[in-house]
């Protein structure tokens, strides 16, 4: 894999996360903080553990490998029970993260990179796996929201790999 070919990927994961928290907008408060059942509890909760999962990942791959536990608390519902301060709070991962891939080079990618988990338990991994990890990560939640959105009687949108590559120029 390219580094071209991971920029394509987090552009999609951008657009398909765009789609869903515009789909999340048309739900009510209720409906957003609903125990579900599935994943981490709520609408609300998938996409903040989302958004906090790119924020740690981030961090990791400039160095810090946060493990205390308040580290996640802006990424809790408790701390962000809305959807417009979870775009306040995940815009700003999303820029420093275009920021970073932007200075990467296929060189990059396979080299190494040691990280702490939030149990303190230490990894390496190259660091394409873990850009393809958390892309991957992103599509397994944004499929549950959408399926929580699918509960409450609301057609979600189509985020699949295959609709954002229809819709992009060639």
């Amino acid at each position: 894999m390219n580094i071209n070919e991971i920029r394509r990927l987090y552009a999609y994961t951008e657009w398909a996360n765009r789609l869903v928290l515009e789909a999340a907008e048309k739900l009510s408060t209720e409906q957003l903080i609903r125990d579900v059942k599935i994943s981490h509890n709520s609408i609300l909760g998938t996409l903040l553990h989302m958004a906090g999962a790119e924020w740690i990942w981030l961090e990791r791959w400039h160095g810090h490998s946060p493990t205390d536990p308040d580290a996640w608390k802006p990424w809790t519902v408790e701390a962000c029970g809305n959807l417009q301060q979870l775009g306040a709070n995940w815009q700003p991962v999303v820029e420093k993260r275009r920021a970073y891939l932007a200075g990467l080079t296929d060189a990059d990618l396979p080299g190494e990179r040691s990280f702490k988990r939030l149990n303190g338990e230490t990894y390496s991994m190259p660091l394409v796996e873990q850009m393809q990890h958390v892309v991957n990560h992103a599509t397994l939640h944004r499929g549950q929201v959408v399926g929580m959105i699918r509960q409450l009687g609301f057609t979600p949108p189509a985020t699949d790999l295959l609709f954002y590559l229809i819709v992009q120029p060639k």
